[in-house]
């Protein structure tokens, strides 16, 4: 009994050291290239005009795989003790939200202009030419 127990906690260790490097590499190589791929379709890749609608799925897939990977990765290296990738995994989270706040911060609708006084307003210490 007590052999099988030591190859399942041996497997367990193999599978989830495969499972965090497998995320490592799908976020730093397989999720960029989504990117990439993404904007190509909605620039055209130079062959004419671009689609941007069909690479929004491309893009909405490359983002929550872009987030997901490394917070699943976070609570998997965490939970399993293993503190290098939990640091790598926590850097990846911290690089998510900062490109998430700065995207956020371009997209959000800024505040319309003060409006401009559509009668005469008359200033000290100058003319009081109004029309």
């Amino acid at each position: 009994m007590r052999g099988r127990l030591t190859v399942w906690r041996d497997f367990r260790d193999v599978a989830v050291a495969a499972l965090l490097a497998l995320g490592a590499l799908t976020w730093l190589v397989v999720v960029p290239l989504m990117f990439v791929r993404g904007a190509l379709t909605a620039d055209g890749m130079g062959l004419g005009p671009g689609n941007p609608a069909a690479a929004s799925g491309t893009f909405e897939w490359a983002s929550w795989l872009g987030a997901g990977i490394p917070v699943l990765g976070v609570v998997v290296s965490a939970v399993t003790r293993r503190w290098r990738w939990t640091w790598f995994y926590g850097t990846c989270v911290v690089v998510v939200a900062v490109v998430a706040a700065v995207r956020w911060a371009q997209t959000r609708p800024h505040p319309p202009p003060p409006p401009e006084p559509t009668h005469c307003v008359e200033r000290s210490g100058g003319d009081s030419d109004c029309p």
